[in-house]
């Protein structure tokens, strides 16, 4: 659902991203926008939904953002190695 959104407008995320990292949650109204971009709100029209949503999303790019920002040692492999 919000990968859609992700590929649709990269720049709505990360001002998501961005979000999370300044104020600690993501606003409804960011949500709406990622909503938006993918198409319909569908049942995130229901508050109680969308709070649950609201949550969700925030513990998840609070995830996304350690993930990303964990630092990994220039002389560090990678697991997986792709050759043609």
């Amino acid at each position: 659902m919000i990968l859609g959104a992700v590929v649709l407008t990269p720049m709505i995320w990360e001002k998501a991203l961005a979000e999370v990292e300044g104020s600690g949650q993501i606003s409804t109204e960011m949500i709406h926008a990622l909503l938006d971009a993918q198409g319909e709100r569908g049942i995130y029209e229901d508050p109680d939904r969308m709070e649950e949503l609201r949550s969700a999303l925030t513990n998840k790019i609070k995830e996304h953002i350690l993930i990303r920002k964990f630092p990994v040692p220039d002389d560090v492999e990678p697991i997986t190695g792709f050759q043609r």
